[in-house]
């Protein structure tokens, strides 16, 4: 026996400090083998590398939900400023259009008024024109059997019939 540990002592490494190369054979049978525990404490590292991926990815998600809320906020901000301008440009083009609106109201009674007058004035044309020639009929009546000319109706407001 002494000259395998002999050998050992050569070669610098004592029979003590030697790992052996294998797990021992389980004594027990319901003992678990010791690749079992390095393949467990593998899984729980990749566990746990797993938990921080996650935890990574959920700070980077968190951090573009507030740079897209900001965004948002900036846009209803945008959107709002449109709305308001639209509808104070709509209210001006409304009142525009109501004044544009009173102006026709005025103009058509003005032209209605016009028209009015101007029927007036055809009747009182008329009815000068119905005198004259009463006149007219008069004076030749009246008159002698002289040459007369007829009377020519004057002109009313520019209006000659």
């Amino acid at each position: 026996m002494q000259a395998p540990a002999f050998k050992d002592k050569k070669q610098g490494v004592s029979a003590k400090n030697q790992v052996p190369a294998q797990c021992r054979p389980p004594s027990d049978s319901t003992q678990v083998p010791c690749w079992l525990y390095r393949a467990i404490l593998s899984l729980y590292i990749l566990l746990a590398l797993a938990f921080v991926l996650c935890i990574i990815l959920s700070a980077f998600i968190m951090v573009k939900n507030a740079e897209m809320s900001k965004e948002l906020l900036g846009f209803k901000r945008e959107l709002w400023n449109v709305s308001n301008s639209i509808q104070a440009c709509e209210e001006r083009q409304k009142r525009g259009w109501d004044s544009v609106q009173q102006s026709i109201t005025m103009v058509r009674s003005k032209v209605d008024k016009l028209e009015t007058t101007l029927a007036g004035i055809k009747n009182i044309d008329t009815k000068v024109q119905k005198i004259l020639e009463v006149l007219q009929k008069m004076l030749v009546l009246n008159s002698s059997p002289q040459v007369t000319r007829p009377l020519q109706p004057p002109k009313v407001l520019g209006f000659q019939a």
